[in-house]
């Protein structure tokens, strides 16, 4: 299994509101040759002074071969990957932070995904 791409960024079912930031969970992107990894990143107090870790929990593994339709829209300021699955669900991604709207990194996630399923046949 190689990888292809591994960025921090937002996600979560379904459609992205206006207030995306409450809405998608933080958590890391990771493209592989057979799957999109979409991992929870929570923090975690480790005394009750309130030291914390990062910790990331496991969330949406979609198989390349499980996804059927993969797109870059705009939703207001920010640049969000959709992906479709075949089975009708929807997951929506995006790097975008308060430096910068995701734009680039949106195209460059499409473009692996759409890569990947084509290989994968």
């Amino acid at each position: 299994m190689s990888l292809l791409f591994n960025s921090e960024g937002y996600f979560c079912e379904g459609e992205v509101g206006k207030n995306w930031q409450f809405d998608m969970k933080l958590g890391r992107i990771i493209l592989t040759n057979h799957q999109l990894l979409l991992i929870k990143k929570t923090n975690i107090s480790l005394t009750e002074i309130g030291t914390s870790v990062d910790k990331f929990n496991e969330g949406f593994k979609i198989p390349l071969l499980k996804i059927n339709k993969v797109s870059q829209i705009k939703k207001g300021k920010i640049f969000v990957v959709e992906v479709e699955t075949t089975d009708a669900y929807l997951f929506s991604i995006t790097m975008a932070d308060y430096k910068n709207s995701g734009k680039t990194k949106s195209i460059e996630l499409t473009e692996l995904i759409n890569g990947g399923i084509l290989k994968s046949f």
